[in-house]
C-alpha cells in the first residue's frame, strides 16, 4: 500500500465548458463541452502522457491544471493527503449513488464543498496561488510565440526567478545561466534574442524557464511538434536527463503515439473531452482495450516490412461538443456499439426512415408514403404514414430491421419494439428505444482502466485512485 506522498496532483469531476456566441436576441446558450467529467491523478517522479486526436480537451485540461482557465466544475488537489482523498471521492462516490431519501445528502453535498474551499486549488488566494505557481509550469507548442522576442534569452529565463523574488540579481543571472547550461545552451546565447536561435534551442530556453523554479510538475503541451525530426530526438532526450536530474513529474501532451510511448510511464487516452483509457505505457501498447484506442495504434507504423497490421479505420467524423453524443461519445464511430451505447432518437430515426425507403425490400413496398417523423421523447419516436398500414407488414418491417442489423447498422440495435397505431387514413409506428448508460472510467485490471461497456462495470476508477492505481 502506498503513501499518500506519491500522488502529486489529483483531480476529480473536472469539466470545462466554453460559451458559444450565437449572435442572436433569447437564443438558448450553447456551450462546448471541451471537457466533461474527467478525473486524473500524476504521481511524483512520474511522466503520464495524454493521447487523443485534435480538439479532444487535451491543452484544455492541462491549462486547467495550471489554473490558467477557471472550471465550470470540479476541483484539482496538489499532493493530497491520503485519508482527506478517501473520505472526499467516498463523498462523491455516495452524492452519485446513494439515494436522496437517506437524508444526508445536503451534509455530504456541504462536506464536500468543504473539502475543496480549503483544499482545492480553485479556492486558492493570492498567497497560495504564488506558492502553486512556484510548484508548476508549462513549455507550449510553439517556442516562437511563447517567447517574447523583445528580451534576451537570460532576461526570458530571469523572468520567474525574478516574479517570485529568487534573490539578488547576480544570483537571479546566475541561476539563468545554469538553467541554460543545464538545457545545453552555452554562455554565448544568454546575450542573445529568440530570433536569434534555432527552433530546437528557442524550446531548450523555453524548457529552461520552466524550471526556473525547480517546480514539481511540468505540463509538456506537444513540445517537440514543431521541431524537425533529428531535434525533436535531442530535445527528447534532453527532458529525459533533466527529469532525472531535477526529480519531475511531466504531463506529455502529444498526438505522436511513438513519442508518447517512449516519454511516458503511464498513457491517458482522450475522446470528445472524456478520458476513455489509462494504463501503464507498454499495457497499452500491447494489449489496448478501448476501440478508440484500437484505432489510434493501428495507425502507428512499425519499422519492419514484413510485419503487417491491420487498420482501423473509423467510420463518421469527430463529434460537435457543443451537442456531444450522450451515452458513450465515441459510439457513433464505434465498430463494437450495441444497443446500450447511448443512440439518439434522430440517429435511429434516419436509419429507420433510410430502411422503410431504400428499396432493398420489396416487401415492403406497399407501405403508405411517409408524412413525417416526430422525436416525442428521449427514447421514443413516431413516423406517421399516410394510409393504413397493411396487415403482416409490421412482422416484415421487423425483419427488415433485424437484417439491416446484421448487415452492420449499429443504430438499430437500439430498437426496443414498434408499435402500430392506425385507422383508415393514416397509421403512425411508435418506436421505442432501449434505456442507455454511460460508462464510467473503471479498473479493468492492475494499473489499466477503461471507460467501455465491453468490460464489466465494476467500482468506478475514481474510488480507486488512492487504492489500487497507487499500489
Amino acid at each position: 500500500m502506498s503513501t499518500s506522498e506519491e500522488i502529486l496532483i489529483q483531480g476529480s469531476g473536472l469539466k470545462v465548458y466554453f460559451p458559444v456566441k450565437t449572435g442572436k436576441l433569447f437564443a438558448r446558450a450553447l456551450y462546448v463541452h471541451a471537457v466533461d467529467d474527467v478525473n486524473f491523478f500524476i504521481k511524483k517522479g512520474e511522466v503520464v502522457g495524454l493521447v487523443g486526436e485534435s480538439g479532444c480537451g487535451k491543452t484544455t485540461l492541462g491549462r486547467l491544471i495550471l489554473r490558467l482557465i477557471k472550471p465550470t466544475n470540479g476541483a484539482i488537489f496538489l499532493e493530497p493527503d491520503r485519508d482527506l482523498m478517501k473520505r472526499y471521492l467516498q463523498l462523491l462516490n455516495d452524492l452519485e449513488h446513494n439515494p436522496p431519501r437517506d437524508g444526508k445528502q445536503d451534509e455530504r453535498l456541504q462536506e464536500t464543498k468543504t473539502i475543496e474551499k480549503a483544499h482545492s486549488i480553485f479556492k486558492f488566494g493570492h498567497k497560495e496561488m504564488r506558492k502553486y505557481r512556484r510548484n508548476t509550469h508549462i513549455v507550449f507548442q510553439d517556442p516562437n510565440s511563447s517567447l517574447d522576442p523583445r528580451m534576451l534569452i537570460k532576461d526570458i529565463v530571469a523572468e520567474p526567478l525574478k516574479a517570485h523574488h529568487y534573490g539578488s540579481k547576480t544570483e537571479i543571472y546566475e541561476r539563468a545561466a545554469a538553467l541554460l547550461a543545464a538545457c545545453g545552451l552555452e554562455a554565448q546565447y544568454i546575450n542573445r534574442f529568440p530570433h536569434e536561435l534555432s527552433g530546437g534551442q528557442r524550446q531548450r530556453v523555453a524548457v529552461a524557464r520552466a524550471l526556473a523554479m525547480s517546480p514539481k510538475l511540468v505540463i509538456l503541451d506537444e513540445p517537440t511538434s514543431a521541431l524537425d525530426v533529428s531535434v525533436q530526438a535531442q530535445v527528447l532526450n534532453l527532458l529525459k536527463k533533466l527529469k532525472k536530474e531535477f526529480n519531475l513529474s511531466f504531463l506529455f501532451i502529444s498526438h505522436h503515439l511513438i513519442v508518447v510511448r517512449y516519454m511516458s510511464d503511464r498513457i491517458m487516452v482522450m475522446y470528445a473531452g472524456q478520458v476513455v483509457e489509462d494504463g501503464e505505457t507498454e499495457e497499452v501498447f500491447t494489449n489496448p482495450l478501448h476501440p478508440y484506442t484500437k484505432a489510434l495504434l493501428s495507425a502507428v507504423p512499425i519499422p519492419d516490412a514484413k510485419t503487417k497490421r491491420e487498420r482501423i479505420i473509423l467510420e463518421g467524423e469527430v463529434p460537435n461538443l457543443i451537442e456531444p453524443p450522450r451515452g458513450c461519445r465515441f459510439h457513433p464511430r464505434c465498430p463494437a456499439a450495441f444497443e446500450t451505447c447511448g443512440w439518439s432518437t434522430r440517429e435511429v430515426k434516419d436509419s429507420f426512415t433510410s430502411t422503410l425507403l431504400s428499396g432493398r425490400y420489396p416487401t415492403l413496398s406497399k407501405l403508405p408514403a411517409i408524412e413525417n417523423e416526430v422525436e416525442t421523447s428521449d427514447l421514443t419516436f413516431q413516423v406517421k404514414m399516410s394510409g393504413n398500414l397493411p396487415p403482416n407488414e409490421l412482422a416484415e418491417i421487423e425483419k427488415a430491421i433485424e437484417t439491416e442489423v446484421a448487415r452492420g447498422n449499429r443504430a438499430l440495435k437500439a430498437i426496443k419494439e414498434i408499435k402500430v397505431d392506425g385507422s383508415q387514413v393514416s397509421s403512425t409506428l411508435t418506436v421505442t428505444l432501449r434505456a442507455f448508460k454511460t460508462p464510467t472510467l473503471t479498473l479493468v485490471k492492475d494499473h489499466h482502466s477503461v471507460a467501455c461497456h465491453l468490460y464489466a462495470q465494476q467500482e468506478p476508477q475514481i474510488m480507486n485512485l488512492i487504492t489500487s492505481n497507487t499500489a
